[in-house]
């Protein structure tokens, strides 16, 4: 008798063992898109920003704007970010240049950022589109010129710590 109460009980363990599994598995999912938590990733955007900012020769510009580390906890930052990225990717690295070898790469990451963001954070990047920061970003490019490109691109360290902390 007290070995079916043993069998019994072990047997109950690996079916809750089971179930705790199967619930992990199910529910489970990445709070942030991958590349935003790849080392290889950030070493690429790291290494592709650096190479654009040695050619920078405006280091008082700007172009993305500051966001607080307090703003940055607040929910709407990431789709609001995500709006930057889109830009970035529908403009800025498209642009035809001497960039980084290591850039095709990380624009590979930065388009799957915006599509895990789109699928699971439910960003649409076109409902931030009148958002300040963004306008301040756009305005903010357009003003730099023929020399946009090359500093947005230096800027990407940026938006990938702001992408980082707010979509999480």
């Amino acid at each position: 008798m007290k070995s079916f109460l043993i069998f019994a009980l072990v047997m109950m363990c690996f079916v809750a063992w089971g179930d705790a599994v199967a619930f992990l598995a199910k529910h489970h999912h990445h709070r942030r898109p991958r590349p935003l938590d790849n080392s290889a990733t950030w070493n690429n955007l790291m290494v592709v920003a650096k190479h654009a900012q040695e050619k920078d020769t405006d280091h008082v510009t700007r172009l993305i704007p500051v966001i607080s580390e307090e703003k940055l906890k607040e929910k709407h930052v990431c789709c609001m970010t995500a709006n930057i990225l889109d830009y970035y990717l529908r403009n800025v690295l498209t642009t035809e240049g001497e960039h980084h070898m290591r850039l095709p790469a990380v624009k590979e990451d930065l388009t799957r950022v915006k599509r895990d963001l789109e699928n699971h954070a439910k960003c649409d990047p076109k409902k931030f589109d009148e958002n300040e920061y963004n306008q301040t970003f756009r305005k903010n490019y357009q003003a730099a010129g023929i020399d946009a490109p090359n500093k947005a691109i230096g800027e990407m360290d940026i938006l990938f710590h702001y992408l980082f902390e707010s979509c999480n």
